[in-house]
């Protein structure tokens, strides 16, 4: 029989998002054997290699590349359908609002898997600050949100809420080739304003190590600051799936301050909430999690 096997599919990109076998297995409900029981039969399917271990983790092949895109579609497809044939399919409007930390460079895709899966669905998005949109969604101005909080520190820790988190991920000091191999001092802060959660972090880690810094730029945005550190205008940090193209994390040699992991969650629904946004809140929570 030609074709893959939907749950080795799905376990695929669950392990490329963690890049690990071990991060992705709690998402997945699995044990790290089993998932790398499962991998092993999707690569003697497929033919040819579709990560490259190491000591780090796991990356994907360009074969991997190639499969994994497909692998959302149908992961997603999947869903619809069975939606579909239990007369839950979803349509209306959804406002929804995303912090621009998260998963800059995949955002489009899940959306275009979105409507894909579900065409009636019209929607109206929003990328804003997660205080931004915390403060929005008690208004009753957004249906949907996904919020990034710190996993531990000084700075509003996570209000954890295991049943809506979506990944957690680290945080880094970045910048351009050149800056991440000799970092000058005073240290060149390139950050967005002041009252963004990194922001906060960067500047009070810096602060407690008693590491000099200037504030050399900002930006407003995620997508100019990653334009701004691959410039080579300074140093900055970004959570690991808003690492653009064009930068470097900091060597460790260079002694920068350890930062707390960030965690991404969707806000938990309102007393009252629509049957229509509930549903479209766990097709989005699927989108966001392959």
């Amino acid at each position: 029989m030609r074709g893959f096997d939907l749950e080795q599919l799905r376990t695929f990109a669950a392990v490329a998002d963690a890049g690990s076998l071990s991060g992705a297995a709690p998402t997945l409900h699995l044990s790290q054997s089993s998932v790398s029981e499962q991998i092993r039969k999707l690569e003697e399917r497929a033919g040819v290699p579709l990560f490259v271990r190491s000591k780090r983790g796991v990356s994907v092949t360009p074969a991997g590349t190639r499969l994994l895109n497909h692998a959302r579609r149908i992961v997603a497809l999947n869903e619809a359908a069975f939606d579909d044939l239990r007369g839950q399919a979803i349509e209306g409007e959804l406002r929804v609002a995303i912090t621009d930390y998260f998963r800059t460079h995949e955002v489009a895709g899940m959306l275009a898997r979105l409507n894909e899966c579900y065409p009636q669905l019209r929607l109206h998005m929003s990328s804003m600050k997660s205080d931004d949109i915390e403060r929005a969604y008690h208004r009753g101005q957004l249906d949907i949100g996904v919020v990034m909080n710190m996993s531990e520190g000084p700075v509003r820790a996570a209000r954890q809420d295991t049943r809506w988190t979506l990944r957690s991920e680290t945080v880094s000091w970045v910048s351009s080739p050149e800056l991440a191999g000799h970092p000058p001092s005073p240290l060149p802060l390139v950050l967005l304003p002041a009252d963004c959660l990194l922001h906060q972090v960067a500047v009070q880690a810096l602060d407690r190590a008693g590491i000099a810094y200037t504030m050399a730029h900002s930006a407003t945005g995620v997508a100019g600051l990653q334009s701004m550190l691959a410039a080579g205008l300074g140093i900055g940090c970004l959570s690991a799936s808003s690492m653009g193209e064009g930068l470097e994390r900091v060597n460790a040699r260079h002694r920068l301050p350890k930062l707390p992991d960030v965690i991404f969650s969707l806000l938990p629904p309102r007393q009252g909430e629509s049957e229509r946004v509930t549903r479209a809140r766990e097709a989005l929570s699927r989108q966001l999690l392959v």
